[in-house]
């Protein structure tokens, strides 16, 4: 997998795994802290406490304001840092990447 996987900022072995690098979008990210946080009892978190947590994980890596909030309305509008960074890999996609 490792071997396959492209990145804008070069190859993955220099490649320094943060929210701000590997996440292209922020929804998938987001969908993980519902349903798995917090560790001891799964789900139990509100949809507000969920939504606060994970803006302070965005707000940890520049992406948005330390007094930002998110919502229902404002989390997809989040842009990623490296949302464009990410090249498709061809057997996974059927988007022919770049020569």
């Amino acid at each position: 997998m490792r071997a396959g996987l492209s990145h804008a900022l070069g190859p993955t072995d220099n490649l320094v795994k943060t929210v701000g690098s590997f996440w292209p979008y922020a929804a998938p990210l987001f969908d993980d802290i519902p349903r798995a946080r917090s560790y001891q009892a799964p789900g139990s978190l509100s949809v507000e406490d969920c939504y606060a947590l994970f803006a302070y994980i965005l707000s940890l890596n520049g992406i948005v304001r330390p007094d930002g909030r998110l919502d229902q309305t404002s989390l997809p509008e989040v842009k990623m840092p490296n949302r464009d960074g990410l090249i498709p890999v061809p057997e996974f996609s059927n988007v022919r990447a770049p020569k």
